[in-house]
């Protein structure tokens, strides 16, 4: 077991504790073997202990399953509709594979995991100003959730000086 993750895990049950609810249901782990089957590969370490052991939506990060008509979409939902859009007919995909929305900070602003990188990294993608560009936000998604907990993480971007990321057939490529 992983300690950066464990201490994650602790801090985030203490903080759900010390308010006295849960804030959202935790899921079982058929449900989460159910998503990733939906999803088509295996959630990171992290994100699943966190779905199972603290709750679905807890700390403001995407449902896993769509709980309410009023909710917006899921993580699941939004992941398969954005992966199926293409471009002007042709099968080029418009968003990357295994790249899921786990923060919405709203003004069409997301942070994303990449499951297909090794550390599980969090690029944020803001739709304003190129919806093909994608920051990193966080090396891991270790990091990023430490900087969620610690409230560091919502300092303004430095989107000129953060270094780019552009998706373009099918793979990101490093924009300088």
């Amino acid at each position: 077991m992983d300690e950066t993750e464990e201490r994650l895990l602790v801090l985030m049950k203490a903080l759900t504790s010390e308010r006295k609810h849960r804030w959202a249901a935790c899921l079982s782990e058929e449900a989460l073997l159910e998503a990733e089957a939906m999803l088509g590969f295996p959630l990171p370490s992290l994100l699943r202990r966190i779905y199972r052991e603290v709750g679905d939506g807890a700390f403001g990060l995407s449902l896993l399953h769509n709980g309410c008509d009023e909710c917006a979409m899921s993580l699941i939902e939004s992941y398969i509709e954005l992966r199926s859009a293409s471009v002007g007919g042709i099968e080029e995909r418009v968003w990357p594979e295994k790249l899921l929305i786990i923060y919405d900070h709203g003004c069409n602003s997301y942070s994303c995991v990449d499951c297909a990188h090794p550390e599980h990294r969090v690029l944020m993608n803001d739709n304003s100003r190129d919806p093909n560009i994608h920051v990193l936000e966080a090396p891991s998604i270790e990091q990023w959730l430490q900087r969620l907990l610690d409230g560091t993480l919502f300092l303004p971007c430095d989107w000129n000086a953060a270094e780019k990321l552009l998706f373009q057939r099918a793979r990101f490529i490093n924009v300088v």
